[in-house]
């Protein structure tokens, strides 16, 4: 009787609290269109093949424009990508011989609204990276999470893996998976989409209604000079979304709402929302002028922009995740309170129509 194959383990997350050392390759002529483990294979000597694609799909490597002549974009990192000329590859990896962490007290300043033995949930802070990124090497939530995870566990033989991500300026509920089995069976309720995710959503003007649905195709902005810019296409490229919202609170020309999302398009929220014509407050994106994004890069923002916009960054929170518990199978509720900012605004913003 022939033999089953041995189940392939999972591969686990990079440890991100350890230090690292840090090694960079430029592409040179002769290495133009190699995938990129075949590049990497062939220069890092302490490592198989398999070892490097390990430690590309765990994060450790960068490939950034750096000399291209076309600076053209790089695409996602992965171990078939193809290089080229002028481009630089940079792989971090744990200093030999590094430790993790000491046990000590929690100062990651991590606002933690659930934890047991299999998944943690944090209240994310506005303005902090969920993933390492390019000008945002530390200080994401990611290393964050594995720093507080070394000092309080420090026996622990695996980090904590995100099961999802919010924008940079999005506050609110993250979940991730404290072992590759529970990341695992997380991650397939999250691609059936049969977690509830709810958003809180503060937006411009007084919406009539109480309740209702946007139910409008989504693509990339075409006529939009925003690489990242999504909108509404009702052309074959644009893919079915959904989201459900009602009304929360109401104040003098702002509405709370509370949204949940039934697909999962980027930018969903903010682009039903300002299609509706209620975008929401501090959203340089998609206000009537996409410029206020641009000037917002460049720190050349004007008054009569910041009057707009009202907040520093887009009013948008994760509020809730409802989920089936990957280990005990209950199901399981986390919340996390409305960020300060956005309830600050809307109490200086008094009592609106009812």
């Amino acid at each position: 009787m022939p033999r089953k194959p041995e189940k392939k383990q999972p591969r686990g997350q990079r440890d991100l609290s350890l230090p690292v050392r840090e090694y960079r390759y430029e592409v040179g002529i002769p290495d133009h269109g190699v995938r990129l483990d075949l590049f990497l294979a062939a220069r890092v000597s302490w490592r198989s093949r398999s070892g490097v694609k390990e430690l590309i799909s765990a994060g450790a490597v960068e490939v950034l424009p750096f000399k291209d002549p076309q600076q053209a974009p790089v695409g996602a990192i992965r171990d078939g990508l193809r290089l080229r000329t002028g481009q630089e590859v940079v792989l971090r990896v744990p200093e030999p011989g590094a430790s993790a962490a000491p046990a000590g007290p929690d100062a990651s300043g991590l606002e933690v609204v659930h934890e047991d033995d299999w998944v943690i949930a944090v209240n994310k802070p506005p303005f902090v990276s969920v993933h390492p990124s390019k000008g945002h090497l530390t200080g994401s939530l990611l290393h964050l999470l594995h720093e507080r995870h070394r000092r309080l566990y420090p026996g622990a033989t695996e980090v904590p893996h995100l099961c999802h991500r919010l924008d940079r300026e999005t506050s609110g509920v993250l979940l991730a998976a404290k072992n590759a089995l529970s990341r695992s069976r997380l991650g397939r309720q999250f691609e059936n989409r049969s977690i509830v995710k709810t958003y809180l959503a503060l937006v411009r003007g007084a919406v009539s209604a109480e309740s209702g649905s946007i139910d409008l195709p989504l693509g990339s902005a075409l006529t939009s000079g925003v690489r990242l810019k999504m909108a509404v296409r009702y052309d074959s490229d644009g893919l079915p979304a959904l989201t459900e919202w009602s009304v929360a609170r109401r104040a003098a020309g702002l509405t709370l709402l509370e949204c949940r999302p039934r697909t999962g398009r980027q930018h969903q929220i903010r682009v039903h929302l300002a299609a509706i014509g209620h975008p929401i407050v501090g959203d340089k994106l998609y206000q009537e002028d996409e410029q206020i994004f641009v000037r917002s890069l460049n720190q050349a923002m004007t008054a009569e922009d910041r009057a707009l916009l009202r907040l520093e960054r887009q009013a948008l929170h994760a509020w809730r995740l409802t989920f089936e518990h990957p280990f005990t199978g209950l199901q399981t509720t986390v919340e996390a309170p409305l960020a300060s900012d956005i309830a600050a605004l809307l109490d200086a913003s008094g009592s609106g129509a009812p």
